[in-house]
């Protein structure tokens, strides 16, 4: 299929599915594919590759008298929305930034609606081996190896740089939201465990990923056992996971989870034979991030009628569960008052339309829609301002302004 059509028939199918336009603009898609039908036979034109909001920078820790490389990860809207974002942190950030932050993008696009629009940060590595390890050990498979080794029991000054000085500058830097999810594989994992417990409330969830706990180190599984006993009101989420491997201490804390997790923490754990110790990774942040958000989903494509309270109610369950004030994307309740709209019901639309103008007063498409559903409505005084304040936001509203003028017309 050419991909002018293909475009149109994605146009046509948001249209009909999130905001039914009025006749004129149906007669216009009309004109529109036959235009298009006809371009295919002449000439394709090239779509360009969507840029990724991506930033990269040098912070200087004066924890670890060293340069670090940070990368960054910015939702698509982050440069035209005042919006607030939660923050994804990535250890071994080299290995996992690109196709976690396609991920994210992915699972909390409009279509799949899984999880809200994240930051995402990207930790690059100098010295993993220092960083993500909080004992001194030169044990590695029960043998002294100093060349390896040689560098262990950094972890703590690795945990004071994430929490006295990056969070803080991603925080003053960046419009973020106070939660923060840890995402570790590896030696990560175990620098990870070690953070939830000397750290408990800085990353208020956290994907461990086939950790590696040894030598030495295996002294932070024996420490999770009181801590966990000693902090009762312990929350969050805790996302584990393995692959085809020796799963040993894996299993060794999935019994301590078992047994003494906090009722308040809600963790899970999942195997992934199929996959070694390296391309667990994928499947385990896809999964980690649905167990994080399995509360998210609201089913855009339902055709189930949702009023406005309906919907405040189930983002105001997610703001109770994640701390922090959350509210219907634009998106989300203009589909839902244009399903009210569509039937007839056009009190419930009204209010739907009138939470997106009280939520985002500078959107010229939410003006838009209160204007549609008034006019359905036959309020057309109320359609006429609702209208002007769309067409003052956006004096390229050409349908905004023709409505404009029918109405004017019509209220003379």
């Amino acid at each position: 299929m050419n991909h002018l059509l293909r475009r149109y028939l994605a146009l046509t199918s948001l249209l009909v599915s999130t905001r039914p336009h009025t006749d004129s603009i149906r007669k216009g898609c009309f004109l529109l594919i036959t235009f298009l039908c006809l371009s295919c036979t002449v000439y394709a034109q090239l779509d360009s590759i969507p840029a990724n909001n991506e930033k990269a920078f040098l912070i200087h820790s004066a924890i670890l008298n060293e340069q670090r490389s940070i990368w960054v990860h910015l939702p698509a809207d982050y440069t035209s929305t005042t919006q607030s974002y939660p923050v994804i942190y990535l250890l071994d950030g080299e290995g996992h930034f690109k196709y976690v932050s396609e991920l994210v993008e992915y699972l909390s696009s409009y279509d799949r609606n899984r999880m809200p629009k994240m930051i995402v940060v990207a930790i690059l590595n100098v010295d993993r081996t220092r960083d993500f390890t909080p004992i001194h050990s030169l044990l590695f498979e029960g043998k002294i190896d100093s060349l390896r080794m040689g560098t262990t029991g950094g972890g703590a000054k690795f945990l004071h740089f994430l929490e006295r000085e990056l969070v803080p500058h991603i925080d003053y830097t960046y419009r973020t939201q106070p939660y923060r999810v840890l995402a570790a594989h590896s030696l990560g994992g175990l620098f990870g465990l070690y953070a939830k417990e000397l750290a408990p409330t800085l990353f208020q969830s956290t994907i461990l990923i086939s950790p590696a706990i040894y030598g030495g180190n295996q002294t932070i599984l024996t420490r999770f056992k009181p801590f966990l006993q000693t902090h009762p009101n312990l929350s969050g989420k805790l996302f584990l996971s393995v692959g085809n491997e020796s799963t040993q201490t894996v299993d060794s804390l999935v019994y301590l989870l078992e047994r003494f997790s906090p009722a308040r923490l809600a963790w899970d754990f999942q195997p992934y034979p199929a996959e070694n110790h390296f391309s667990v990774t994928y499947k385990s942040m896809f999964d980690g991030l649905k167990f994080i958000y399995r509360n998210w989903f609201i089913d855009n494509y339902s055709a189930a009628l949702l009023t406005r309270k309906q919907v405040q109610s189930h983002y105001d369950s997610l703001s109770t569960e994640f701390g922090y004030a959350i509210q219907p994307s634009e998106e989300v309740v203009n589909n839902f008052g244009y399903k009210q709209l569509r039937v007839g019901n056009f009190e419930a639309a009204i209010d739907l339309f009138q939470q997106n103008t009280q939520n985002y007063p500078n959107s010229w498409n939410a003006h838009d829609s209160l204007g549609e559903a008034y006019m359905r409505k036959g309020e057309k005084r109320l359609a006429i301002v609702s209208y002007e304040m769309s067409v003052s936001l956006n004096p390229a509203n050409e349908g905004g302004k023709e409505a404009l003028r029918k109405l004017k017309e019509a209220v003379r």
